[in-house]
């Protein structure tokens, strides 16, 4: 009789958690407002997806946010105070900043970030613990009311995997490390890969705009559900209400 009760009991929370309401996309969106978007190629492509598309469709999303990107754009550069020589810089009004510089400027409610690619993160995973650590402490300096997020390193194709056998392991290696670093320094992950690969583990060839690491609309579609999804979740932890 216990047994029953104890199974009565899981089943009615597993249909409450399956019967939580979803909220639309509209105020799901809002999740992301006075928010500062950083990195590389990847996120340039993203904030495009975001300017020609959704807000041609949208034109109240994502009106709060701001990109800021560059071409090769390492996790290494927004570790630093200090822009580093030969290296690819962010720009802010008009002149070379650091991710340091744009978060004192700004003082965003949230910050996300992805980088590492042009790092070759996967070959250098306690490098990258290093440059995330550094990252969290900027931020809390700059502004210490802004939350940090960072995004999982994007999968790559079965192209590039063919040229550089065993990359999407040492990055998806890179991915459980970055989210245990998270944890650890109350900063935020936001899983980005998995739905973007197919059964074999590689970047969707279908989503790829280069067919090495770049994501097409659809791709970038996927990310962009990833987001209102996380929003979603967000609701249902009780950490965040809309505003009405």
């Amino acid at each position: 009789m216990k047994r029953l009760l104890a199974f009565l009991l899981v089943l009615l929370l597993l249909t409450g958690t399956a019967l939580a309401e979803r909220l639309p996309d509209e105020q799901l969106v809002t999740y992301y407002e006075d928010s500062v978007f950083i990195g590389d190629s990847i996120t340039r492509m993203f904030r495009n997806y975001v300017v020609n598309v959704v807000k041609k469709a949208h034109p109240d999303y994502f009106d709060d946010v701001k990109f800021y990107t560059a071409y090769s754009y390492q996790l290494y550069s927004a570790s630093t105070r200090v822009l580093p020589k030969e290296k690819v810089a962010l720009t802010y009004r008009g002149r070379d900043v650091t991710m340091y510089d744009i978060v004192k400027a700004l003082k965003p409610g949230k910050l996300f970030i992805l980088a590492g690619v042009n790092d070759k993160i996967g070959d250098r995973i306690e490098k990258g613990m290093e440059y995330v650590e550094r990252i969290v402490s900027l931020v809390e300096k700059a502004s210490p009311k802004t939350q940090v997020y960072f995004f999982s390193v994007t999968p790559t194709t079965a192209r590039v995997e063919e040229k550089r056998p065993g990359v999407q392991s040492r990055w998806d290696a890179y991915n459980v490390e970055l989210e245990k670093k998270c944890q650890e320094l109350g900063a935020i992950y936001i899983d980005i890969a998995t739905g973007l690969k197919d059964e074999e583990g590689f970047l969707d060839k279908k989503l790829s705009h280069d067919y090495e690491y770049h994501l097409n609309d659809d791709g970038n579609a996927i990310w962009l559900q990833t987001l209102l999804d996380f929003a979603q979740s967000e609701y249902e932890a009780e950490r965040w209400v809309p505003a009405e």
